[in-house]
């Protein structure tokens, strides 16, 4: 029997230690403010029925009486938060912190007051303890009562939010993979049909033009190379975009024999500004399935970039209708968008718009530098 009791008590000091190390300096300072704002406008409010000639002694019990009781609570209230973890939501810990604070704090105050250091009250001198209790414990209780409620109900709703933004992060990063799913599925159904047909582009040319199949099968290896290392890679340079979009274009332009030539106007930005990968490719084709009529000259994409309030904007530029807004809610623009939508929020915009002569892409995205 000593032994088991010597183990609840080691247990019990154990649990109380751990709650008291769960204070922090600001508990301390907001239950002391807290209680002498409400001691001193208690006292201020008594003074107006009270003659001005009433004793100290009652002032200093009324401020005393908070500060005892609301230390006693706030230390019974950590301990029913370490008995009361968040994810339980009990109250009862909380009901009975109030009630055992308020009757520790008070008869520890009605000892402190009456008989250690006999400070007098408004009533009799010394005063009973069954109506000092009465009357600064029913008053504590109200006030420690309220301000417990007001604390849990606060520390709950802050898990409930924490939890919510765990959910909407949780929800984000399965939008972002379920994205990225079908941009792979995407690359799995175009780019094996795009290589046979290049492949087979290549071997036919050998027959017939052997230096027109060198340059396909260059521009096949630099397609490549421009390729593989976004493998694995959730981030791209738009230097390495317009590097694949270009021998894309031009394997293309070889095979119809319409040269497609891909223009860019930027400066050293494009070297070092990243992009989300296969998002000037998409493009380009989208606009190349939408001419409804051959563009002049050579069929000339320019694209022109600038960064502007921490944004760059990418201008894709096409001498024929493959940009039109009637295409936009195509499923290419679609993707692009969503991608977007999960990766900057509201940060990002893609706009589709024609002109008399023209139709422009344009794409803004905040400016973000790819560092080695």
């Amino acid at each position: 029997m000593p032994t088991a009791l010597g183990s609840a008590a080691s247990k019990c000091i154990t649990f109380i230690a751990a709650a008291w190390r769960a204070a922090t300096p600001k508990h301390f300072v907001y239950t002391f403010v807290l209680a002498l704002a409400w001691s001193g406008l208690m006292d201020a409010t008594q003074t107006s029925y009270w003659a001005r000639s009433t004793p100290i002694g009652p002032h200093l019990n009324g401020i005393l009486t908070m500060q005892f009781n609301g230390f006693a609570v706030l230390f019974a209230v950590l301990i029913a938060d370490h008995a009361s973890p968040l994810p339980l939501r009990r109250w009862w810990p909380y009901v009975l912190a109030v009630f055992v604070g308020v009757g520790i704090g008070s008869t520890l105050l009605w000892f402190v007051t009456q008989r250690l250091f006999g400070i007098p009250t408004a009533y009799r001198f010394p005063e009973p303890f069954d109506t000092y209790l009465y009357r600064h414990g029913t008053h504590a209780f109200v006030v420690c009562g309220l301000v417990t409620f007001i604390y849990v109900s606060r520390r709950w709703a802050v898990q409930c939010l924490a939890a919510l933004r765990a959910v909407q992060l949780e929800r984000a990063q399965t939008e972002k993979r379920v994205l990225e799913s079908r941009l792979a599925a995407m690359q799995a159904r175009v780019e094996p049909q795009f290589l046979r047909d290049a492949l087979t582009q290549v071997e036919r040319l050998y027959d017939i033009d052997a230096q027109a199949a060198d340059r396909v099968l260059k521009e096949l290896i630099a397609y490549l190379r421009a390729a593989i290392p976004q493998i694995g890679d959730p981030a791209s340079t738009l230097a390495r975009e317009i590097q694949l979009t270009n021998a894309y274009l031009n394997i293309v332009g070889m095979r119809s024999k319409d040269r497609l030539v891909l223009n860019n106007s930027a400066t050293r930005i494009e070297g070092v500004a990243r992009v989300p990968p296969m998002v000037v490719l998409p493009l380009i084709n989208h606009a190349l399935a939408h001419r409804v009529e051959r563009a002049r000259g050579d069929e000339t994409f320019a694209i022109d970039v600038a960064v502007r309030d921490e944004k760059l904007i990418l201008t894709i530029r096409d001498q024929g209708a493959g940009f039109a807004p009637e295409g936009a809610s195509d499923a290419e623009i679609q993707l692009i968008r969503d991608r977007f939508a999960v990766l900057y929020g509201e940060r990002a915009r893609l706009t589709l718009r024609g002109t008399v002569d023209r139709s422009e892409a344009i794409i803004e995205i905040p400016y973000e530098i790819d560092r080695p």
